[in-house]
């Protein structure tokens, strides 16, 4: 009986003991995160607003030691200012990024531009494009991209399987950016990005837009291979220099 009684007072204390841990488990900490919107250099001249959904992350980095902290979405879907939920980092100072699996030093960010990315249309979600923002106060961040958009506008009559871009050196793969000027390097990576399109249809009355993350910087003679559902592939060349600059959608316009 005594041992009985022993094993149940020694039953109850771990039982406690694992209730006090199971309590002591920290609540989230919130972080509103805005999206600074793109700016457009076209004839329209208006901004393209970027949206929240559900299943976006987002890396939060203290300057006490920026060991990552993943922040993942509370609400706000369909919005440019969304709440994200996680365990805010030890710091005074925070450097938010997207997506999630973006690293920082303090000095640099290291992330991925996709080389294998969908059709989206129009473009509002985010995918994984690259952006960051700094502040002391986590419940008011602006993130801004370290990349642009280019906003490819193509006329004709086919059916769509994929487009490929081929810049002649890498515009995907991972990338360092510098935090303070903002120097953007490929590291590697491919000289291609490819979206698969499922049969979209292009028609000549009307342009049909496609979505492209890219590097910043000048390019010239990109090529455009469009291949159709049936698998015959249209080599195409952007002709014209254009330039791609971080935060902003850059038109060009092809006639198939």
């Amino acid at each position: 009986m005594k041992k009985i009684f022993a094993l149940s007072i020694i039953l109850l204390a771990f039982l406690s003991c694992k209730k006090e841990n199971a309590t002591a488990v920290p609540e989230d900490d919130v972080a509103f995160v805005t999206i600074n919107n793109f700016t457009t250099k076209s004839q329209i001249g208006t901004d393209a607003v970027l949206k929240w959904s559900k299943g976006d992350k987002i890396a939060v980095f203290g300057d006490a030691d920026y060991t990552a902290s993943e922040f993942v979405f509370r609400s706000g879907d369909g919005y440019s200012t969304a709440a994200f939920g996680g365990q805010k980092p030890q710091g005074e100072e925070f450097i938010v990024c997207h997506p999630s699996t973006t690293r920082c030093d303090g000095i640099t960010l290291r992330g991925v531009i996709d080389t294998k990315v969908s059709h989206q249309m129009p473009f509002q979600t985010l995918g994984s494009l690259p952006m960051w923002g700094k502040s002391k106060d986590l419940s008011k961040v602006t993130l801004s991209s370290v990349c642009g958009i280019l906003k490819l506008d193509l006329k004709g009559s086919v059916k769509l399987q994929s487009i490929t871009l081929d810049a002649g050196r890498p515009i995907s793969g991972e990338f360092l950016c510098t935090i303070e000027d903002g120097l953007f390097a490929m590291i590697g990576g491919a000289n291609i990005v490819y979206m698969e399109t499922d049969g979209v249809e292009v028609v000549p009355s009307e342009a049909t837009s496609f979505y492209f993350v890219l590097p910043p910087g000048e390019y010239e003679s990109m090529k455009v291979n469009l291949t159709d559902i049936i698998g015959e592939v249209t080599y195409l060349a952007l002709e014209n220099i254009f330039v791609i600059e971080p935060g902003v959608f850059t038109s060009v316009s092809l006639n198939l």
